[in-house]
């Protein structure tokens, strides 16, 4: 399978000290054409995916190096909550999620997942979100996000299903989990995902941080993955509820999978979310990025 290599071009707007960070990816030309970011560098994904076989249920490697347009191998990353690097896998239905951390060999630059695993046959994507360590920061210092992504096929009996219904209450790990979304979403304008986490009727107030905060929430289109990873308003309260704006490119049906820990325990909610046209509404700056 040839690896798709592609072309990365970040929009940025500043309003009111909050950023918005556009990343849409496209087949590349020759390295002579690409757009410049991040300091005049573009990037692509270098994999071992054309040396592999994949089967469901079977854990494989996954390996990797981000290049840039000369054919350099990248090693100054950044770390981005805890992490130089979070690899997102689903599978193009969005039936299945996994938000995974390779190990890193810093002497290489390669990324190594040793014990990958597709749950079921299918067509996948595979996204690797990170930072370059030096390169251009967002109002509050933190370095932006990069997302590449390539797609992998894993055995041959494949058959997508429906994205889902959408209700708005739904038990994950013995966790009552609610979606409020203030009303609905609409394409280039602000919308608000409060999560309601509760047990036995009582409101879940010992939330630990993943990954540096007390959530992590990436969503996906429908059709065309479309690409938004979005981290909690600043707020460390315990009150049962976790809040994240985010903006959505283009109105369609979205996959949102939410991520909190507790007790030790990653849990992930999973909700459908239906975006409307607004046509009235440019794209403003907020506190998510994205790709497609």
């Amino acid at each position: 399978m040839k690896n798709k290599i592609y072309l990365i071009a970040i929009a940025i707007v500043v309003l009111g000290g909050i950023i918005f960070v556009a990343i849409k990816q496209a087949t590349r030309e020759p390295a002579s054409s690409g757009i410049p970011i991040q300091s005049h560098r573009t990037y692509s994904l270098r994999s071992n995916v054309q040396l592999k076989n994949y089967i469901a249920n079977t854990p494989s490697e996954y390996s990797f190096s981000i290049v840039d347009e000369r054919g350099d191998i990248l090693r100054n990353f950044a770390t981005t909550h805890t992490k130089p690097m979070h690899v997102i896998v689903v599978r193009k239905d969005l039936a299945h999620f996994q938000h995974v951390h390779p190990e890193y060999n810093a002497l290489t630059g390669n990324f190594v997942l040793k014990d990958l695993t597709f749950p079921s046959d299918g067509e996948y994507r595979i996204f690797a979100d990170f930072a370059v360590d030096g390169a251009q920061k967002d109002p509050k210092g933190n370095p932006l996000a990069i997302t590449l992504s390539e797609d992998v096929k894993v055995g041959t009996m494949y058959k997508p299903l429906p994205l889902g219904t959408e209700e708005k209450s739904k038990t994950f790990d013995g966790l009552l989990t609610t979606l409020n979304t203030h009303g609905t979403p609409a394409s280039g304008a602000e919308s608000m995902l409060t999560f309601s986490l509760s047990q036995n009727g009582k409101s879940v107030t010992d939330l630990q941080e993943y990954l540096g905060a007390l959530g992590h929430v990436v969503i996906l289109r429908e059709g065309t993955l479309d690409f938004i990873h979005a981290h909690p308003v600043e707020t460390q309260k315990q009150d049962g509820t976790v809040s994240f704006v985010v903006y959505f490119p283009e109105a369609g049906r979205y996959k949102v999978f939410a991520q909190f820990q507790r007790g030790g325990k990653v849990i992930t909610a999973e909700f459908v979310v239906s975006v409307i046209q607004n046509t009235a509404t440019e794209m403003r700056p907020g506190a998510n990025h994205l790709t497609h």
